[in-house]
């Protein structure tokens, strides 16, 4: 009964240790929300050209382009326009877009969906590639295979993403026409065509991330190899295999976790590259045509959502810490 009871005390520590954790880490992403977002509201008056004038056309009269702008605030100062953004956003409200009316909240949650979907498939691929291949090649380091793929992933590392997006582009979509080059049909839609369309982006995605888990992985493989347990566990014949998954791949995942926390804000990014060449209709293809039409709303609702996102995958990753090894201290 008393190890009961202090089994529950100890929980109970643990998971006000995790909701503290949490708590602070939201706490300091609050002013780089703010600052983001009002940098975004700041520089939205110093870009060239006028919204109201790509929206009304080059025959609106002044009197018609200074009513849109007096509808969505651009006669305001610049803080009293981010003042009103920011308290509707804390109604909920996140506007309307510029051009087609259309709520930014829900045109947000479909192309936030595209650029996950995306994002995810390429961080599956990468590491089902990258760190079963590291886990071999570490147990058996010098080997021709070591050899090789650590000369592919330098060469698949120097290389630039855009360059990557090209090249695939061109040998899946027109050389072999394998792939599609352009387009998208959502999952709930077509599930096969799906998969189909969104084959070429996560495979110009996975290039880079396959080859950093790999050198990431294989480097902290081999060091936990050289730890004495281990060295104790092969002196008793265990088996290769049973070392790797029952003493070699838990101590390892830690670095494993911070490179995933890291490739998902890469991932992130470079959805931008991948959804302009490919049009696919996401994050990074809304973000672009937000900026060349000055739409605001949309702009700001990603910025938003942008800055929410990275601050929940470096808390995930300093909590995924904790659970890997109790001896860390998340607080």
């Amino acid at each position: 009964m008393f190890h009961l009871t202090i089994g529950v005390r100890s929980l109970r520590i643990a998971k006000l240790s995790y909701l503290k954790a949490v708590g602070v880490r939201l706490l300091a992403g609050i002013p780089v929300f703010l600052l983001v977002t009002f940098s975004a509201t700041a520089l939205s008056s110093l870009m060239p050209g006028s919204a109201a004038q790509l929206i009304l056309g080059e025959n609106a009269t002044q009197a018609q382009i200074d009513a849109l702008n007096s509808r969505y605030g651009y006669d305001l100062p610049v803080w009293e326009r981010y003042l009103g953004w920011l308290g509707r956003l804390l109604q909920g409200d996140l506007g309307q877009t510029m051009f087609s009316q259309q709520s930014v909240a829900k045109l947000l949650v479909d192309r936030a969906a595209v650029t996950f979907e995306i994002a995810l498939l390429a961080m599956f691929v990468s590491l089902l590639i990258g760190v079963p291949l590291a886990m071999y090649t570490a147990s058996r380091p010098g080997g021709i295979l070591d050899t090789v793929l650590r000369a592919v992933s330098s060469v698949m590392l120097s290389i630039p993403t855009f360059v990557i997006v090209v090249l695939l582009g061109f040998v899946f979509a027109i050389v072999l026409r394998w792939l599609p080059a352009t387009g998208w049909v959502t999952f709930s839609d077509d599930p096969i065509g799906n998969l189909y369309y969104v084959a070429l982006p996560v495979m110009c995605l996975s290039v880079h991330q396959a080859a950093y888990f790999y050198r990431v992985s294989r480097s902290e493989f081999v060091a936990v190899l050289q730890e004495d347990y281990v060295l104790v566990a092969r002196a008793k014949g265990l088996p290769t295999r049973y070392i790797l998954m029952r003493h070699v791949l838990r101590p390892a995942s830690s670095q494993v976790l911070t490179v995933m926390g890291l490739s998902m804000t890469y991932l992130l990014g470079g959805s931008f590259i991948v959804e302009s060449y490919f049009a696919v209709p996401g994050i990074g293809w809304t973000v672009l045509n937000a900026v060349s039409s000055h739409d605001l709303p949309v702009m700001q609702a990603i910025l938003s959502l942008t800055v929410v996102i990275f601050v929940v995958i470096f808390i995930l990753v300093d909590l995924g810490y904790a659970l890997i090894d109790p001896r860390v201290d998340v607080s």
